[in-house]
């Protein structure tokens, strides 16, 4: 009797496990992978402009920072190099605008942060130079924003050190305005416009384990506000280095590190009702990246899948929340 017991005991354990694995295996969404990229290489841009998207600067262990630039075209699945960057950078911001990119920003050494703002043009492929960073406000591995024709960009390593600024650029008229300062410092985060206001989420205060999940909101739309807001819910994986991306009113949270490991976790923020949403993990556990998004898909190239700068990938993937999209069109 006590044999028959354990039997069933053991079997009621394995069915539960059996179904829990179901669960885990089922969230929301899928992903696909895409042509890899080429060199393994990671903290990069990563960018849509023309419909083509752009791969840029990063750290390749053993050669350092790099300028590299490519261009991936999701109608051929292929890749190309391209006119490279004017400086070696990695953790440098890269937003779309007007059909060019504005690399802003950026880490030329382990304390040393850049002021450029370097400006692509995809149809001539050559480069222009923007308005520099305020003085004494250079740095990289921040979090930008694009809202009404002008450029945001939050936090950041400042010689080293995380930094809570937060600054306007105008590159109609090229010139910067320092606006009010985030709740915290922040490094190593993606910023997300939703609805006219900039969130910055996760990301962590210099130390590589000193992670915050705080959500901090800035309502551009209301300039005369001049606050920052912190929404009562925090993001639910501690992690920072990860990519964000906005599928309508949702911020994706994509990958990252943090506790000694590389995630490869995918949560959603619902700004509408302030919750959030486990989705469907990436196949490769990274941070050090950028999302593209493009007709739904949401794609990752790159990123470093250790802890640390060690060991990077070409990885090259992409999400579909609700099926898979074409963004040859």
């Amino acid at each position: 009797m006590l044999a028959l017991s354990a039997a069933v005991v053991l079997a009621v354990f394995l069915l539960a496990l059996g179904a829990a694995r179901v669960v885990a295996s089922d969230l929301p969404g899928q992903w696909q992978n895409r042509a890899r990229s080429g060199p393994e290489r990671q903290e990069v841009s990563y960018v849509k402009a023309g419909g083509k998207f752009y791969l840029a600067g990063g750290f390749i262990p053993g050669s350092g920072r790099t300028n590299l630039h490519e261009r991936y075209n999701p109608k051929t699945n292929s890749w190309k190099r391209v006119a490279p960057l004017p400086a070696k950078l990695d953790h440098v911001q890269g937003v779309s605008l007007g059909g060019k990119i504005y690399y802003v920003g950026g880490l030329s050494g382990p304390s040393t942060s850049a002021n450029t703002v370097y400006v692509y043009n995809p149809i001539t492929d050559s480069f222009d130079k923007g308005a520099p960073m305020p003085a004494g406000r250079d740095r990289g591995a921040g979090g930008v924003g694009v809202y009404r024709g002008k450029i945001y960009y939050a936090g950041g390593l400042h010689n080293g050190r995380a930094v809570p600024w937060f600054d306007r650029y105008n590159p109609a008229t090229e010139t910067w305005k320092k606006l009010p300062n985030m709740p915290r410092p922040r490094d190593h985060f993606q910023g997300a416009v939703v609805d006219g206001k900039f969130y910055a989420i996760g990301g962590r205060d210099t130390n590589i384990n000193a992670i915050t999940r705080k959500v901090d909101v800035y309502d551009l739309s209301d300039p005369a506000g001049n606050t920052w807001k912190t929404r009562d819910t925090a993001l639910p994986t501690a992690r920072a280095g990860f990519a964000t991306a906005v599928l309508g009113r949702r911020i994706l949270v994509i990958g990252g590190e943090g506790g000694g490991r590389a995630y490869d976790t995918v949560e959603a923020y619902y700004t509408a009702t302030n919750s959030w949403r486990r989705l469907e993990p990436m196949p490769t556990a990274r941070h050090g990246i950028q999302a593209v998004v493009c007709n739904g898909g949401v794609y990752i190239a790159d990123g470093g899948t250790l802890q640390g700068g060690s060991n990077p990938t070409d990885a090259h993937e992409v999400f579909f929340l609700r099926g898979p999209t074409s963004c040859g069109a």
